[in-house]
């Protein structure tokens, strides 16, 4: 570091590959959630998908749902959409397959025949996510 701080050296590639990460809570999630229904209801959502400045939206419904929050737009929102964005497609590829199904009562996927579930995993290593996660 030089004397401002700012990364020299080896400790440039250090610094540009640091990430944050972080962890949501259902409560958080549930949150987003309703914050991006106000967003689409209030007409941000266009034909191919949202207009510019909708993430700075979001960014203000979460502080007023969860005041004190320190969830961002980006990288956090940005990033749990790209999560969620994921996670759907790996569910409605599962879903789509004969042998696996949908349990209204625990909202979990419900697989009948361990063998369908093998083929699945292995073909997509984002299924094992999916298996018993509970879902909104």
């Amino acid at each position: 570091m030089d004397p401002r701080g700012n990364p020299v050296g080896k400790d440039v590639d250090r610094a540009i590959t640091v990430r944050c990460r972080r962890s949501w809570t259902r409560f958080e999630e549930d949150a987003l959630i309703h914050c991006l229904t106000d967003v689409v209801n209030n007409g941000w959502k266009t034909e191919n998908g949202f207009r510019a400045g909708f993430q700075r939206e979001l960014e203000r419904g979460i502080r007023a749902r969860l005041p004190g929050t320190d969830i961002l737009a980006n990288p956090y929102i940005n990033s749990k959409i790209h999560v969620w964005k994921k996670e759907y497609g790996t569910l409605s590829d599962l879903l789509s397959k004969s042998g696996i199904g949908w349990n209204s009562t625990t909202s979990m996927i419900e697989i009948e025949d361990e063998s369908v579930w093998e083929g699945c995993h292995r073909a997509d290593l984002n299924m094992k996510v999916v298996r018993y996660k509970t879902w909104p």
